[in-house]
């Protein structure tokens, strides 16, 4: 009972914060599957994120490639300019049509994500959340993904652990506490409400995507 009891809190604590939900997918054989968060990728591979929020806004994403060239992914001309997400709705990143191929040196994708309850300013195109380099928490460039031991023993599967959901600290941007959990295949971020406030707050994180 006091199992049970605990897991209703936590369920309804987390229901009562904003948050969104991420999956990760590649293409493969013509289909779409979901993957770890942690897979590591082959140069060449396709991939999209599924992404839901709790709670409507405006999404901001952008690539930062191994290369270190930066794309906007959303809003964009492909994905759709009209980067307003309502809430319990599901949106493909990059375009319900599109793929994010992955290309340039091994190493790490950085995909920075921007929840906000109103629209920031300047054009989308041009728009780059990025902290600058180095940032903190942030994979140096000369790294290279590898295979975390006991998952391929397991699993039989490369995994990096350092690839996937990281906090991310954009200046100008109030740093929030971010709770990062794992929901069926889906990565969760929930971040706490806040005080006295009639929207739901910004946040901002990041996804790394390992490719060698």
């Amino acid at each position: 009972m006091k199992r049970l009891a605990l897991a209703l809190f936590f369920a309804s604590s987390l229901a009562a914060q904003q948050r969104v939900e991420i999956s990760l997918e590649r293409r493969d054989a013509g289909a779409w599957k979901v993957s770890d968060p942690g897979h590591v990728f082959a140069t060449g591979d396709q991939v999209r994120f599924r992404f839901k929020s709790n709670t409507a806004g405006y999404l901001y994403v952008v690539n930062e490639g191994t290369s270190g060239e930066t794309a906007t992914l959303f809003p964009s001309a492909d994905a759709g300019m009209d980067n307003r997400v309502e809430a319990n709705r599901e949106y493909y990143i990059p375009g319900d049509q599109g793929a994010f191929k992955l290309t340039g040196p091994a190493g790490y994708d950085t995909v920075y994500w921007i929840v906000s309850p109103v629209k920031l300013g300047g054009e989308a195109p041009r728009y780059k959340p990025l902290p600058p380099p180095p940032a903190p928490g942030k994979a140096p460039a000369n790294l290279r993904p590898r295979c975390d031991d006991g998952i391929w023993k397991a699993r039989g599967e490369c995994v990096d652990t350092s690839a996937g959901l990281k906090k991310n600290e954009v200046p100008g941007f109030r740093s929030r506490e971010l709770l990062f959990l794992r929901k069926d295949q889906a990565a969760v971020v929930a971040a706490p409400p806040v005080a006295n406030a009639e929207k739901p707050g910004l946040f901002t994180y990041q996804f790394r995507l390992a490719h060698r």
